[in-house]
């Protein structure tokens, strides 16, 4: 998958818990603040490549890690969710 993934989340909380989670699985992220042309609770998103995107899920779902909404970014293109 090309481009990028942005998680944002509805709490702090909830995004310290999901890095933690893709840490402990093996995936990177960078936390990054939430972009501005996306509306969320939390100013903290985490960003990864897209190849991540998948394994990354996995590792939200797999630790519990709710309260999460996935932003896609296409190289070249808009985002979708």
């Amino acid at each position: 998958m090309a481009g990028a993934g942005v998680f944002v989340f509805e709490s702090t909380s909830a995004a310290l818990k999901a890095e933690r989670a893709l840490k402990q699985a093996g995936v990177p992220c960078s936390v990054i603040p939430t972009p501005l042309d996306v509306s969320s609770e939390c100013g903290i998103a985490l960003l990864l490549s897209g190849r991540w995107i998948e394994p990354a899920v996995e590792a939200l779902e797999k630790a519990g890690a709710l309260g999460h909404r996935l932003i896609i970014k296409d190289k070249g293109k808009g985002s979708k969710e």
